[in-house]
Formats: structure tokens, sequence, C-alpha cells
């Protein structure tokens, strides 16, 4: 399972962490029940907050961002690898 997480050190965002996971129920079969996307959660307690799920339901490769950031405007980019596209994610 490959998991890229990267912390966001503006002052509002320290506690905040990104994780893109693009490979759970299609190229890793044995994460118990896992959706692929970006997990965004606490720093100090790794409780996670919300969940963006992958584009696509159920995939037999990557389909699902392997890179994550976000910029001032609570706007979230997820980099996708295997469609070579880059998602904007934002708030409702």
């Amino acid at each position: 399972m490959v998991l890229h997480s990267y912390l966001l050190f503006a002052p509002s965002w320290r506690t905040v962490i990104y994780v893109a996971d693009s490979e759970s129920e299609s190229v890793a079969k044995n994460h118990d029940g896992r959706k692929r996307g970006i997990r965004i959660g606490n720093v100090s307690d790794g409780a996670v907050v919300a969940v963006i799920p992958g584009p696509v339901e159920k995939a037999t490769g990557t389909s699902a961002a392997e890179g994550v950031a976000a910029d001032g405007a609570g706007n979230i980019y997820g980099a996708e690898v295997g469609p070579k596209r880059l998602m904007r994610y934002v708030k409702n």
C-alpha cells in the first residue's frame, strides 16, 4: 500500500493531514473494505474527519489520487497518475 501524506504548515492548518490512497480495493486487495480516495484527518489524534472518494467505484488499476495538496482557499488537489490528470475538489 502506498499512502502519500502532506502536512500543510499554514498557521491555521497545522493540525490537518491529507492522505492519498490510490490502491485500496484495486491494486491491494487486503485493505479490509477501505475505499480509495483522499482522507482528511486531524494530526493530533489521527481521526479521519472527511473522505473524498476515488473517481471510479470499482477499478482494476490506480485511478485515485497518488499525490495531494491544498491551497489557502480550501481547495484540495489530487494528482492522478493513471489517468494523468489533476483534480480540484471544492468544498460545498
